[in-house]
């Protein structure tokens, strides 16, 4: 009897260990496999931030122009310069504008699948949710840019006319004449102001962006243990 008591005993606490084992593969499993999922989003994002420093670096490049044509524009007697220049930098003043395009898909699926929760790095976290943040901020600037450059269009097409459809390194058209009265308006003088006012401030927060996306690019490859 006893033998017999020995034996089941045994048998029920190699099925209990058996099944406690198994329990601890799947939970460890489970949790490499997440692990390994949010190092692929993350990798992802990375490869995100590079696009973003190439179009910061384009979107950097159109606002410098567009500001130092709109510097050229208030600082200098128009009539005594030749209409092609004047065209020139009225059209890099007025419509050097830019579009930023983002991809937050791979931030928003590490939100929703809840992977962003086993990131170890609570600082890597907050500064992702700011990256995005700023995002949105930075294309509401945009908006507000493209609306006021609208408002010279009346002014452009009454006053300029293409030379060609050429564009520059940027890609953007610029050859422009200027066909009107060589005394700008003053209220075209503000308004060009007003627009070189948001361009520096627009230009500031990418600047921002691009050296707090610097400390995200170090903090993210920490994470994965690409360092």
């Amino acid at each position: 009897m006893k033998k017999l008591i020995i034996k089941y005993t045994l048998e029920f606490i190699v099925i209990v260990v058996g099944i406690s084992l198994s329990f601890y593969v799947e939970k460890i499993n489970e949790a490499n496999y997440k692990e390994n999922l949010k190092n692929q989003s993350l990798k992802r994002i990375l490869k995100n931030i590079e696009v973003d420093t190439n179009d910061f670096e384009f979107n950097s490049s159109a606002l410098k122009e567009a500001i130092k044509s709109s510097e050229w524009i208030i600082n200098n007697e128009l009539k005594n310069l030749s209409r092609d220049s004047i065209g020139f930098h009225l059209n890099r003043a007025l419509y050097y504008n830019t579009i930023f395009v983002d991809n937050q898909e791979e931030y928003r699926s590490l939100q929703s699948s809840g992977l962003i929760e086993i990131i170890e790095n609570e600082d890597l976290v907050v500064n992702l949710q700011k990256k995005y943040i700023v995002h949105e901020f930075m294309k509401k600037i945009e908006e507000v840019i493209i609306k006021k450059s609208e408002k010279f269009d009346e002014f452009i097409y009454n006053n300029t006319k293409y030379k060609s459809l050429e564009v520059d390194e940027l890609g953007l058209p610029f050859d422009r004449t200027y066909i009107g009265n060589k005394v700008l308006p003053n209220h075209i003088i503000e308004m060009i102001s007003d627009l070189m006012f948001y361009r520096n401030f627009y230009l500031g927060r990418i600047k921002n962006r691009t050296k707090s996306d610097s400390i995200l690019i170090s903090e993210i490859k920490s994470e994965i243990n690409l360092e």
